[in-house]
């Protein structure tokens, strides 16, 4: 019988964070899959309608297990404040079933925001600082809650994987602030990986294993925010990858073992300018 494994999710109200979602689910009937994931997502909102009804139908089987709102993602007291108490009334539980969900095996950072996409002239201080505090100081949060988490359970540890953006080495025009948050989450990515090789050192602990940590970068993923005319062009010259084919990556790395990292890797349309010129 598959064993229960839990994620915790960020970013689901969004088509990529849905999508991995989907995917994390649709991995349970693999074949192959000795697990089944049990999928918490937090954050300001669920996913909104305009994203997860097919055909104008609500699904009746949403791709998540549990929503956890929390109406500022920035502040420390609240995240935590709704994780250890999820996971404490788990602990409390009767049921040997919901009890065994007290546990931690992924946390997928994937919200984020895209402001000041401008001149640099036009960006104030004040929409760079917000770039910043939820594109770099969440995923803080969430990770370092999640080393926690994973150092209780004395097992084999964890896994991390931040979604970043093909922005972090290779950005557009009047993207100053977004780029810089995604250039700061790569070198977050690589002090945490560094911290999961040892968890009973970094968390100054008795605990066992180890967490891989990970940055997966998107790029020209299909979104309906773009304008009609941006849209044309990049399918004409660029291309497009689907938030499903993003999900289904993700997905594949999230069943990884642990013992074995993809420290940073792109999933980007092939015809993608993005290596050189020819």
């Amino acid at each position: 019988m598959a064993s229960p494994k839990v994620c915790v999710l960020t970013g689901a109200s969004g088509t990529i964070g849905y999508a991995i979602a989907k995917a994390l689910k649709a991995s349970n009937v693999s074949s192959s899959s000795t697990h089944n994931w049990h999928v918490i997502i937090i954050g300001r909102r669920p996913p909104p309608p305009s994203i997860t009804n097919i055909d104008g139908a609500t699904p009746s089987v949403l791709p998540y297990d549990v929503f956890l709102k929390v109406d500022d993602m920035t502040k420390e007291d609240l995240v935590t404040s709704a994780l250890n108490s999820h996971f404490e009334s788990l602990q409390n539980n009767d049921d040997p079933k919901m009890k065994a969900l007290n546990r931690l095996d992924l946390l997928i950072n994937c919200a984020g925001c895209s402001l000041g996409n401008e001149p640099i002239v036009n960006v104030s201080a004040d929409t760079f600082r917000t770039v910043m505090e939820i594109n770099l100081v969440v995923p803080f949060i969430l990770s370092r809650w999640a080393f926690t988490k994973f150092a209780t359970m004395g097992d084999e540890g964890g896994r991390i994987i931040n979604i970043g953006s093909v922005a972090s080495e290779s950005p557009r025009l009047h993207m100053v602030p977004y780029a810089t948050s995604k250039f700061a989450l790569t070198g977050l990515t690589r002090a945490f990986a560094l911290d999961g090789r040892h968890l009973a050192q970094t968390t100054k602990s008795d605990a066992t294993g180890m967490v891989a940590v990970c940055q997966i970068n998107p790029g020209n993923v299909r979104s309906s925010i773009m304008s009609p005319e941006e849209m044309e062009r990049r399918e004409r010259e660029e291309g497009f990858v689907e938030p499903d084919e993003i999900g289904m990556y993700v997905a594949n790395v999230a069943n990884m073992p642990n013992s074995v990292n993809v420290l940073e890797s792109i999933a980007m349309p092939t015809r993608m300018p993005l290596v050189g010129r020819g």
